[in-house]
């Protein structure tokens, strides 16, 4: 699995929309968002649906591929462990 600093989170917002955000509430689904197959491969295998647990529009699924490629989808903070040390 990709660490969470390359990944997005993925959900369902109404209407069979999609959005990115960490903050957002409901069902979410985790995405890795720079491999560039990443989006098609879960939408070949109806991955979003079956995670949100909701039908999703096409369309949806090419505004979310438009907005990743775009790269306006906000990672999660991911705090670097100082020096020598480790994070607890």
């Amino acid at each position: 699995m990709a660490p969470v600093s390359e990944l997005v989170r993925v959900v369902h917002i109404g209407e069979g929309s999609l959005d990115v955000g960490v903050g957002l509430k409901g069902r979410g689904a985790w995405l890795c968002c720079d491999a560039p197959g990443c989006v098609e491969l879960a939408d070949r295998r109806g991955a979003f649906s079956r995670a949100l647990r909701r039908p999703i529009s096409p369309g949806a699924v090419d505004a979310l591929r438009d907005e990743l490629r775009a790269g306006s989808a906000t990672r999660p903070e991911v705090p670097e462990p100082p020096p020598g040390g480790t994070l607890e």
